[in-house]
């Protein structure tokens, strides 16, 4: 045995040889504990939930770590309804006991069963919203609301209770009655539910629970086919006529079964199969619908830049020192759209930028970005070496590259690192577009403040942070650069 202090081994049963405690008073507690556990758990048994509940809580009390009353309270708060006391209980036993205790399963069969969760949640919800109504004054609404929830959870005796007292405030006595008689059907000892039951006699002048009727009225009542008579001391029930059952009877039943198994099945069934299979095709049309929309509206795009491209080398064509790159231009896009690589990096090779209009520009950008990629990638890489080096003049050369060709390669680390070298070789007027268009671009994130602070530093107005932030850039990959006079967070927040 361990000392419940100290955790040392106990050589002595009444005192703690290690830290001096006494064991005997902790003994005392713990047998305590036990005695409550078994007066809950007989309480319990005996569908006494309300006497078990108070016995346990007493039990956990004195011992917080007695597992067997923890899982014992979680049954008994979701034998009454109260899903989410019973996932604390078992959910605190768990983390306690983590081997070999039943609390988990019983975690795993609730949070397994996703509509039987969604069903506990709307339930919370909607008795939420009757005691709302209760606030308001619309019994009629609570009412509808709370019907809801005990179709849902039956055994919430707190919603019987409650509507309950809704009937009782409507003057509907007798359906008052009925869920009274539920609730006490779920925990016989609830103290509210009592005091409602006498409210309710108090006010109607008789019993919610009239004395049942003598076995003999019973029989009588039930069915009036049925004779009973004594004989000693055994008693005697036969029905009143006798039906002879031939087999033209028992072949004319099972038709009979099967005509209305199969009407049930055409009307029920099939129907519900069939708007089944309906809603998922219509699914999946929608989303055909949709990528085919998407692809259209890229394919207009990029359709339209062919267009302006053809127009600028139109008005060119008088020009035959300049039409020349207009033309290997058209040739590398279309060697990219039949994606023909080689033939692209050809073409792109003989086409002089210098003689591109802005438009003819992004399409070149947009081309070479995906066939030169491993190119671009190379430039990055150099230039993060160069960075992390403090070799200024190469990361500042290398970055420019990856910038001029897209300007926010790598979610923007690309301009954010470039504005970081100009400023650490002091070519603040290339530094200072460089950080307000990262500041611009992701506002809010830890280096969007960074760039802001450069720029007050530089003696430039910072730029209005939004209070919504945007997307935030993801964390590319590989490794980022690392700052020499100062780490950067390794993904803006």
């Amino acid at each position: 045995m361990l000392c419940i202090r100290c955790g040392a081994t106990l050589t002595d049963p009444g005192y703690c040889s290690a830290c001096g405690t006494d064991i005997r008073i902790y003994n005392r507690l713990f047998r305590l504990s036990n005695t409550y556990y078994n007066m809950g758990l007989e309480k319990a048994k005996a569908r006494n939930l309300s006497g078990a509940m108070q016995d346990l809580r007493y039990s956990l009390r004195l011992n917080k770590n007695h597992i067997q009353a923890r899982n014992l309270l979680g049954l008994v708060y979701f034998e009454v309804g109260e899903v989410v006391l019973a996932l604390t209980e078992w959910i605190i036993s768990k983390s306690l006991e983590p081997d070999k205790n039943i609390a988990d399963e019983y975690i795993r069969a609730i949070q397994e069963n996703p509509s039987r969760w969604a069903a506990i949640n709307q339930t919370i919800k909607k008795y939420n919203q009757s005691l709302l109504y209760c606030q308001q004054g619309s019994e009629d609404l609570a009412i509808i609301q709370l019907k809801k929830v005990l179709s849902m959870n039956p055994k919430l005796v707190k919603g019987h209770q409650l509507l309950a007292l809704l009937y009782i405030q409507t003057e509907e006595y007798e359906r008052a009655g009925r869920e009274l008689r539920r609730a006490l059907a779920i925990d016989k000892t609830d103290s509210l539910s009592l005091h409602y039951q006498d409210e309710l006699e108090h006010l109607t002048g008789k019993s919610i629970n009239p004395k049942e009727k003598t076995g003999k009225e019973t029989r009588e009542n039930k069915n009036s086919d049925i004779i009973s008579y004594t004989s000693g001391n055994e008693t005697i029930i036969m029905p009143a006529t006798y039906k002879d059952t031939t087999g033209m009877n028992v072949v004319l039943n099972l038709l009979i079964g099967l005509v209305v198994g199969v009407a049930l099945m055409w009307f029920l069934v099939v129907p519900a199969k069939v708007r089944s299979i309906r809603s998922e095709t219509n699914q999946q049309i929608i989303a055909y619908s949709d990528e085919v929309s998407a692809k259209q509206t890229e394919l207009n795009g990029m359709q339209k830049q062919v267009e302006e491209l053809q127009a600028a080398l139109a008005e060119k064509e008088a020009e035959p020192e300049t039409g020349g790159s207009y033309e290997k231009l058209i040739e590398a896009y279309n060697a990219f759209r039949g994606e023909n690589t080689e033939a692209a990096l050809a073409a792109l090779d003989e086409v002089d930028t210098q003689e591109l209009s802005e438009g003819a520009m992004s399409l070149y950008h947009e081309v070479y970005r995906t066939v030169h990629a491993e190119e671009i990638k190379g430039w990055y890489d150099a230039g993060e070496a160069a960075y992390n080096a403090g070799n200024w003049a190469e990361a500042v050369e290398n970055l420019q590259r990856v910038v001029d060709i897209e300007e926010m390669y790598q979610d923007g680390y690309a301009v954010y690192y470039l504005a970081r070298a100009y400023e650490s070789s002091e070519d603040t007027e290339k530094a200072i577009p460089l950080f307000r268009r990262f500041a611009e671009t992701y506002p809010g994130t830890v280096r969007a403040n960074y760039c802001n602070q450069a720029l007050t530093r530089l003696g430039q107005p910072a730029v209005e942070q939004q209070q919504q932030q945007p997307v935030q850039p993801q964390q590319p990959e590989q490794n980022q650069p690392q700052d020499p006079q100062q780490t950067d967070p390794q993904q803006p927040t």
